[in-house]
């Protein structure tokens, strides 16, 4: 039954292939110029190396758990999928040039992420129940980390203009 679980394994190469070229190109400075006014956020690098440590750790946890827990362990090719899709090839069709990890996305993430969900198939452990609940903790394994910094950003925001009010009301005073 586990004759192909080895595979994932690789998502943990392909993760930090990805993380390198992001950063290589400029991941932080094209997010703060392309997504901060967007979304009202600033990430730093110190966010950017934080974020793609828990992901390679998420890799290397999927990669131990194997097909134990195939709908867990398949949620890093679906995060794989969705980063591709839609943090990598639709803002590149949007903005009419590359975002930093989209050649890694596409050439890497993608591919590796079939053939994960291939093996799962293989080794007869890939259920529709098993893609939908690997998608979904996926999709949360993704959005965590913007969650975090839109509330942090929203928050820095309030305090700044709680300061700027009780210093006008100082002034006023």
């Amino acid at each position: 039954m586990d004759t192909h679980s080895w595979v994932l394994w690789v998502g943990v190469i392909a993760a930090g292939l990805h993380v390198l070229e992001e950063y290589a190109e400029g991941w932080v400075y094209w997010a703060n110029e392309e997504l901060g006014p967007r979304f009202g956020i600033h990430v730093t690098e110190a966010e950017f190396f934080i974020t793609n440590a828990l992901l390679v750790f998420s890799a290397l946890a999927a990669a131990a758990i194997g097909w134990w827990a195939p709908a867990v362990s398949l949620a890093v090719p679906a995060l794989f999928i969705i980063n591709a899709v839609f943090f990598h090839m639709l803002p590149t069709a949007r903005g009419g040039r590359l975002t930093p990890g989209t050649l890694s996305a596409v050439f890497i993430y993608l591919p590796v992420a079939a053939w994960m969900f291939a093996a799962a198939a293989d080794d007869d452990v890939l259920s529709f129940g098993t893609v939908v609940l690997s998608f979904v903790l996926g999709a949360a394994l993704m959005a965590y980390p913007i969650a975090v910094l839109v509330a942090r950003n929203r928050s820095s925001s309030r305090k700044a203009r709680c300061a700027e009010r009780l210093c006008a009301a100082c002034l006023d005073g």
